[in-house]
């Protein structure tokens, strides 16, 4: 490594969030008077159980016309019931409601490949062996 690079593990560190400051206003200038600005949204879609735990949820963004799913679980007991389908189209309707124009995410094939397929989304990419005898893969579905 180069003497004038330094490294750390802290993700949300100051350093961290000095990047990120940074790609913030590169990304600003960039998209200067764009209708809607650039600011991301969070979006978290959750359901209970009865006692009050979470079961399942789905972590995504708003950003740049797109809404991006990042995180997206359903418990095992609860798979196969419509829930994450449920989620998904919630999640999706509120994206159309600020206006994007569809939905993108990652997902590896141990996961579910198969159930976004079957939502329309279509593969964009893939990574071979992410990790070793699997794949990760990338989708995308326009409104």
């Amino acid at each position: 490594m180069r003497p004038d690079i330094a490294f750390s593990t802290d993700s949300k560190g100051p350093e961290a969030e000095a990047v990120l400051r940074g790609l913030r206003r590169h990304r600003a200038a960039a998209l200067a008077g764009r209708p809607g600005g650039t600011a991301a949204q969070p979006l978290c879609f959750f359901h209970r159980d009865r006692a009050g735990e979470v079961r399942a949820g789905l972590v995504a963004e708003l950003a740049l016309d797109w809404l991006f799913i990042d995180k997206f679980w359903v418990d095992e007991g609860l798979r196969g019931q419509g829930l994450g389908t449920a989620l998904l189209a919630a999640a999706e309707a509120e994206a159309r409601r600020h206006g994007a124009v569809g939905v993108h995410l990652y997902t590896s094939s141990f996961q579910a490949p198969d159930f976004y397929r079957g939502h329309g989304f279509r593969e964009i990419g893939r990574l071979e062996g992410r990790p070793a005898g699997h794949d990760r893969f990338w989708f995308a579905k326009r409104f």
